[in-house]
């Protein structure tokens, strides 16, 4: 058992990584009662209660074994006032564990629906655009259309998967152009208090912590190639590099929802800024 600072909170554990005093966790905790996390009262899971890590946000190859746990810890930074999580996270952790939607409300949200390659590179312009009408940096805009690519192209030819579970494009990704109509995926995204929020949704349900936990075994180093699911392996450490925030919310099976949050600011390197991983298996 972990002697980490902990306390028991509606379902979830929450834990106080090296990273953070005692007292910390004791003044996150009415931060996460007011957004409705502490009261989360979803059913137990077999391998025992889902744990709200909570840490300073500098993202290190130990985390990854955090991810591979049943089930997946859920890493949220305190980059909020006084070393507490941001009220913007903590609302966006209540809605991913309640099942709720993960864009920000009273925002105008655009929606794309991707059906063919070609469709991400627009759907990039789209989005970078909407960085420069938010008063938004040229980084920002780059990074952006970086991530929309990334999340695009898993979500459109990494995640469709045939009767038998065999992934139906991935694997000749350089000779699809075009995907059946029932393999399309959706694309959204909103700004909100200079942050652009982008979150693609597929049908399948077939994304694990395990990709997850992989890029991060490697963070801080040189970036390790694997090339087993059909693409570079690149994907989702370049996501993780450019996002304040990654949420996920997977029911198996049946839709996968990837949240990416990226800053407006004009930083240009940022892995080593603050982050959440919030990735909730169903």
């Amino acid at each position: 058992m972990s002697t980490a600072p902990h306390l028991e909170a509606g379902g979830l554990l929450l834990i106080a990584d090296a990273s953070l005093s005692p007292a910390q966790l004791e003044q996150a905790a009415p931060v996460l009662a007011q957004g409705g996390v502490a009261f989360h009262q979803g059913p137990a899971h077999a391998a025992g209660p889902r744990r709200l890590v909570l840490f300073d946000g500098k993202l290190a190859p130990a985390h990854a074994e955090l991810l591979r746990r049943e089930p997946p810890a859920l890493l949220l930074a305190t980059r909020g006032p006084d070393g507490r999580p941001s009220a913007w996270e903590v609302r966006l952790l209540g809605a991913l564990l309640r099942g709720g939607p993960l864009l920000p409300e009273g925002v105008e949200v655009t929606r794309h629906r991707l059906q063919r390659v070609s469709d991400i590179n627009t759907v990039a312009d789209v989005a970078s655009e909407a960085v420069g009408r938010a008063k938004g940096s040229r980084v920002a805009a780059g990074l952006v259309a970086d991530v929309v690519h990334e999340l695009a192209v898993n979500a459109l030819l990494d995640a469709p998967v045939d009767a038998q579970g065999q992934q139906r494009y991935a694997h000749r990704r350089t000779e699809v152009r075009e995907v059946a109509p029932e393999d399309a995926c959706e694309l959204s995204h909103a700004v909100e208090d200079g942050r652009l929020w982008l979150e693609v949704v597929d049908r399948f349900g077939g994304l694990r912590p395990g990709p997850f936990a992989r890029a991060l075994e490697g963070w801080g180093g040189r970036v390790r190639v694997d090339a087993s699911g059909g693409g570079a392996g690149l994907g989702l450490r370049r996501i993780l590099e450019h996002c304040a925030t990654v949420a996920v919310r997977v029911s198996v099976g049946h839709e996968s929802r990837v949240l990416c949050v990226v800053d407006l600011g004009d930083a240009r390197r940022r892995a080593s800024q603050p982050k959440s991983l919030l990735f909730c298996l169903q």
